[in-house]
């Protein structure tokens, strides 16, 4: 039995389809560290304007427009399906209080 398990352990582990060497060497050799230099530049362009908001929106009033025409667009989205989800519960506990 236990040679029949070290067999199969063998030849799945010899079967077993392993990387493509596409040349890009491996994940962790990469030299930079896209994250982190993502989250240092915004942290430069953003830190100062956080300070004051109104600088936040002067020199991209669309972007800033936008944004907040999003979050709105949201906002009525979520409480509209929350009304709903509240009409179909009243609606549904009417039907149960009268089949009962």
């Amino acid at each position: 039995m236990i040679f029949r398990a070290i067999f199969w352990i063998g030849l799945v582990a010899l079967l077993m389809p392993h990387e493509p060497d596409l040349g890009f060497g491996r994940p962790a050799q990469v030299g930079s560290n896209v994250a982190g230099d993502v989250a240092t530049w915004a942290k430069d362009k953003l830190q100062p304007n956080l300070k004051d908001p109104e600088n936040l929106c002067r020199y991209n009033t669309d972007a800033c427009a936008a944004g907040a025409s999003v979050v709105d667009n949201f906002r009525a989205a979520t409480m509209r399906s929350l009304a709903e989800v509240k009409a179909d519960i009243k609606q549904n506990s009417r039907k149960t209080v009268l089949t009962h």
